[in-house]
This record gives C-alpha cells, sequence and structure tokens, in this order.
C-alpha cells in the first residue's frame, strides 16, 4: 500500500480505534467489517461504478467522529411520531410522539439485552460501488435503530430525522433496520438534514419485507452545500411483498446513493421512483438495481433528473431477471433535464434477462426544454421564468405525483420550487 493511501486508511483506524472500547458485544463483527474496509479502500479512478464520482476531496479530508451531544433545532415534523438520530446517536430527548401501535423501537444494545442474536444487524453488504462504506458503517456506527412492525399491524408514518452537530465538521454512520412482519405496513420517511458545515455522513439502510407486508420508504435529502453523503439502502422482499421509495435529493455537495431490492420470492415488487436536482456545482450519483430471483415478480423503476449550471448527475439503473424467474416483468426509465449548457448528466440504463418468459423494458433520455412549450407559453402571458418554471414543474409531475403522504410531498414540492425559483431567476 502507497503512503498516500495508507493516510486517509490510518485516520479511519484511529476512529475505530477510539469508539471501538465501547461495543464489546459486536467488537469481532466491528473488527471484521473495519478489516473488509481496509481491504478495499477509497474507490479508484478505473472503477466501473466509480467510473463519473470521484471521491478525491473526500479522501483528503480528516473528519472527527461526534459525540451526538448537541442541541439541534429541527424542523416541522412530517409525521405524528418523529424519531431523532444525531451524530448517528438515537437521541430521545429531541424525538416526540409515540410509537404507533404495532410498532417497536429498539438500538442495538437494547436488542443484545433482550437476547437477539445482534450479528446480523452489523452485516456487510457484498457488492456494489459502496460495499466498502457500508463496511466502515458497520466498524463505526454508534448504535443500530431496529424497527419492528408486527404482523398484521398497519403503522401511521413514523419520520426519522438524521442530523449532524451543527456547525461543526465531523463524520456520522447512522444505521437503520427495518423489519416488517407478516401481513403488516410500515410507513418511513427518512429525512437528512445539514447545515453549511463541511462534513461527512456514511449513512446504511436495511429493510426486510415479509409476506404479504408493504413498507413504503420517504427520503430526502437535504443536507448542505458542503456535504459528502454515501447512503446504501438494501431491501429483501418476501412471497406478495411489496417495497416502495419515494426518492427526493434535493441537498449535498456531493451525494452517491445505492438503492438495491431482492424480489426473493414469489410475487414480490418493487416499485422504486424518485428525482434529483444538481444544480450549482453540486454532483449526484444514483445507482439503484432490482433482481429478480423467484416467479412472478414486478418492479418498477422511474427516476427523473434536472442538471443546472456546473451541476453533474450520475444514473445506473439495472434490472437483472434470474434463471428461473419466469413471469417476471421489470420496467426501467430515466428521463433528465439539463437547464444550462454547463450541466451534466450520464446515465445508464441496464437490463439482464436470464428467462424466457418475461415482460421488459428500459430507456432514457437527455434534454432541454422544448422551445415550441415555451414559446406557447409566453404567447399566453406568461414570463420567461414562468414560463420555464412551469414546464421544469410539469417534468417532475410524473414523480411526484405518486407521493401519497401528503406531509413529505409538501416538503418536496416547497424544497424543490424555492431551489428552481432562485434557479430560474439567475438564469440570463
Amino acid at each position: 500500500m502507497n503512503a498516500t493511501a495508507a493516510e486517509p486508511l490510518a485516520h479511519y483506524r484511529a476512529a475505530f480505534e477510539s469508539v471501538s472500547a465501547d461495543h464489546s458485544g459486536t467488537a469481532a463483527q466491528r473488527a471484521a467489517a473495519f478489516e473488509r474496509f481496509a481491504e478495499l479502500g477509497f474507490p479508484g479512478a478505473r472503477e466501473e461504478t466509480w467510473k463519473y464520482t470521484s471521491l478525491r476531496r473526500l479522501e483528503s479530508r480528516r473528519f472527527p467522529v461526534r459525540a451526538g451531544a448537541a442541541t439541534v433545532a429541527l424542523p416541522t415534523a412530517l409525521a405524528g411520531c418523529r424519531i431523532a438520530v444525531i451524530d448517528g446517536r438515537h437521541r430521545p430527548d429531541l424525538s416526540a410522539g409515540g410509537m404507533p401501535a404495532g410498532v417497536r423501537l429498539r438500538t442495538l444494545a437494547q436488542a443484545q439485552l433482550d437476547g437477539e442474536s445482534t450479528g446480523a444487524l452489523l452485516r456487510v453488504a457484498r457488492g456494489g460501488g459502496t460495499e466498502r462504506f457500508a463496511a466502515l458503517n458497520a466498524a463505526l456506527c454508534p448504535d443500530v435503530l431496529l424497527l419492528d412492525v408486527t404482523e398484521g399491524a398497519g403503522a401511521e408514518p413514523i419520520e426519522i430525522v438524521l442530523a449532524s452537530s451543527p456547525a461543526e465538521p465531523g463524520m456520522s454512520h447512522p444505521r437503520l433496520l427495518v423489519r416488517a412482519a407478516r401481513g403488516s405496513t410500515a410507513r418511513i420517511v427518512l429525512r437528512h438534514l445539514g447545515d453549511d458545515a463541511e462534513r461527512f455522513v456514511n449513512s446504511v439502510v436495511d429493510v426486510e419485507v415479509g409476506p404479504d407486508a408493504t413498507v413504503h420508504l420517504y427520503r430526502l435529502l437535504d443536507g448542505g452545500n458542503r456535504a459528502f453523503h454515501i447512503e446504501r439502502i438494501e431491501a429483501t422482499v418476501g412471497q406478495r411483498g411489496t417495497f416502495v421509495v419515494h426518492d427526493a435529493q434535493l441537498g449535498a455537495g456531493l451525494a452517491r446513493l445505492d438503492l438495491n431490492a431482492r424480489l426473493a420470492a414469489p410475487q414480490a415488487a418493487a416499485e422504486l421512483t424518485g428525482l434529483f436536482l444538481a444544480d450549482g456545482s453540486r454532483h449526484l450519483d444514483t445507482h439503484v438495481r432490482v433482481d429478480h430471483l423467484a416467479v412472478g415478480t414486478r418492479s418498477l423503476q422511474d427516476y427523473r433528473g434536472i442538471a443546472a449550471g456546473r451541476g453533474r448527475a450520475v444514473f445506473n439503473g439495472k434490472a437483472i431477471v434470474h434463471e428461473g424467474a419466469q413471469q417476471s416483468q421489470a420496467r426501467q426509465t430515466n428521463r433528465n433535464l439539463l437547464l444550462t449548457p454547463g450541466a451534466e448528466v450520464d446515465t445508464k440504463p441496464e437490463l439482464e434477462i436470464y428467462a424466457d418468459d418475461v415482460q421488459c423494458s428500459h430507456g432514457a433520455t437527455t434534454g432541454q426544454l422544448d422551445a415550441a412549450a415555451l414559446f406557447y407559453l409566453r404567447s399566453r402571458g406568461l414570463s420567461e421564468t414562468e414560463a420555464r418554471s412551469a414546464l421544469t414543474r410539469a417534468f417532475t409531475g410524473a414523480v411526484l405525483s405518486r407521493m401519497d403522504h401528503a406531509a413529505f410531498a409538501s416538503a418536496v414540492h416547497e424544497g424543490l420550487d424555492a431551489r428552481l425559483e432562485r434557479l430560474l431567476e439567475a438564469q440570463p
């Protein structure tokens, strides 16, 4: 290993050693996870899954681990029950509302006291571009939040707010496991907040969808402009289960999301939709993968991207229909809009089929606002800014209309509108 690679590794090893004494019950799992991170290291320029995204700036930074004890001002809640996580640590003092009936919240430490085998809670996901960061998360996460929805329960929405100590650089490694038992319904609002401080957030979310269960995950990334945000979401869906994601990426300076769904049993389904806005100098990299592993599974991927200024976005959507997954359906769409000449979107739709009785489609488009439509709206009395704004909002409409949680949809609308208004007014 050369000196350049060894220096950041030494920093993260020191961070691991500083927190390892607090986790004696999971020491072996955490040590193995860190060694996996050390083996993989930061991604190089030649790695295919990081082809368009360089982490040299993140690799050069030395972020301290924060204790999560700071007082943080949180915005209006998007659900009656709010769980606050600051610097990766559960903060009951900043949380509000009681757990809905049929939902149990514990930390990994509490699960250990309950006698539950907890090794799987720190498992390291294999493969994909963010495996190394999932391993680092398993090594450094202060705790694991475990959210269990009991059999047949129909849970009200639960908001999980993830924030950092204000105005202080640092890194955090939040980790969440959602387990929806047979026939249950869970609605989780995952809301990432940030300010103007430079920080590194490395998040992992595991979802287990039981037979005939449904999990709705509403994700809003609204971090600060100097934040490095890496997140891996892994879902395994059981027989006739459904996993639904509504993703809105409106923040962070550099962000990477790996969203993976395993349709592991017959008639399992996934609906993964989202939008991203890469304006200014933001860099947003999104990788979505669905594995069809059983008969009659169904998936939909639909992402809309907007880029402006010197912003850059990357989208890689993949659906794999494995051998034996007959009668599966996989649909994938990525549409992108470039608002200024300097913006860029790199998109790569992929479809692999190893079964012969399937229905699959995929495609991607990238373009600019339609000149004829602009002219028509101007002729109806709208200003240039108003016309461009109306067409841009209409472009995101198919994704926004799927957001069936009113408070979440309103927050996304407001955030998107505010950013677009500033962006379009600044254009000549």
